[in-house]
């Protein structure tokens, strides 16, 4: 990083140093322009022989969340990306948000509603389960996913597709909410909605009693006979791959109750947070399949204000630099270019916007 330019003499040209970028000397523009580096800067890539860095089975200490404390109020942490929200501290792994989400934050729990009402209505209702997978055995998740990936590979062939989804419980256990997609019809209509309210009820209050039995038996005659079959093949294959309780279900309301309902467990997982788990996947969509009914993609942007000024000032930046696309800004400020930039992108007035871009173009011509 390098620091403010010294102001020119009258009529003397820009001095800067071979190949770095200027600063903005104002404080609100928050300019921290990265020089451009080389291969040789960057280094070689690692051989075969090294071992995978990838965060899910580094054996580097996990990152923390960059929060910073908030003086005077223990337990209690500010996020510099997030102003409006605050976090505290639950025990020496799990933090909890208070206040309004990010808005990374935001599109993620957008991106997931708008795929989960495309998935029902591709599919439709009567041929979509929900399925879920409970860890008894406290695993981290990276641990449980491999399971369920070995079940999945093994005996996945009745799902036709599906969205998976990762909430922590409140022992801090992880959990998975899943939208299948299956060939039959799961006759949600005529399943006895009732009697299997009434059973869970029944187990939770006095265990499995007659009157418990006698309400499942109920509720399993109306169910479909590949769900039956269904379940008794899971109670079974299960247990041998280290997968604890599940539940597996007809769709009990449409599309858009089911976004609501599969929407706020991804929430709950972004408002419960555990340092341990930072890294890991929260949400999976079916690679298999996802390309017939996948209606967004995590890379969009939201039609407001801030967003296009935002865009109009990114196409400005690009064509000061003289690249053609988000890849050419990239190469020319570093990965983190739009993190390092965002003060200036956002904060910066029309006038210190101007200058930062003269700034840029008088040394693109120095290079040329």
């Amino acid at each position: 990083m390098v620091g403010p330019i010294p102001p020119r003499e009258a009529g003397g040209p820009l001095e800067v140093s071979p190949g770095a970028l200027p600063v903005v000397a104002a404080e609100r523009s928050g300019w921290a322009a990265l020089p451009e580096r080389s291969r040789a800067q960057r280094g070689a890539p690692g051989t075969a022989a090294l071992p995978c860095q990838n965060s899910n089975n580094s054996d580097k200490k996990q990152k923390r969340y960059r929060l910073k404390a908030i003086p005077g109020s223990p337990g209690l942490y500010a996020d510099p990306n997030n102003k409006r929200a605050v976090w505290q501290q639950r025990d020496g792994d799990t933090i909890e948000r208070w206040g309004m989400p990010s808005g990374a934050e935001a599109k993620s729990a957008f991106h997931l509603r708008l795929n989960v009402a495309s998935f029902v209505e591709h599919w439709g209702r009567n041929h979509c389960l929900f399925f879920t997978v409970t860890d008894e055995d406290n695993l981290h998740p990276t641990q449980f996913a491999r399971r369920w990936n070995h079940f999945l590979r093994r005996n996945g062939q009745w799902m036709k597709s599906f969205i998976r989804v990762l909430e922590p419980q409140k022992q801090g256990r992880p959990h998975y909410h899943l939208l299948v997609a299956v060939e039959w019809d799961t006759l949600p209509d005529s399943f006895d909605w009732q009697s299997f309210d009434e059973c869970q009820r029944e187990r939770r209050a006095h265990g499995p009693t007659s009157h418990f039995r006698a309400l499942r038996a109920r509720y399993k005659a109306s169910a479909a006979p590949e769900l039956t079959a269904l379940w008794s093949s899971l109670r079974k294959l299960l247990p041998r791959y280290g997968l604890g309780r599940a539940e597996l279900l007809p769709l009990r309301k449409g599309k858009e109750a089911v976004s609501e309902y599969v929407g706020k467990y991804l929430e709950a997982g972004l408002i419960l947070r555990r340092h341990s788990w930072k890294g890991c996947r929260r949400v999976e969509f079916d690679r298999r399949a996802k390309q017939n009914w996948l209606a967004c993609s995590r890379v969009f942007s939201w039609h407001s204000l801030g967003a296009r000024i935002w865009r109009t000032r990114v196409a400005e930046l690009a064509k000061a630099i003289g690249v053609p696309d988000m890849e050419g800004i990239r190469r020319h400020f570093g990965p983190k270019w739009a993190y390092r930039l965002r003060n200036s992108l956002t904060l910066s007035t029309k006038g210190e916007w101007t200058e930062c871009l003269q700034i840029l173009e008088e040394m693109q011509l120095l290079r040329t």
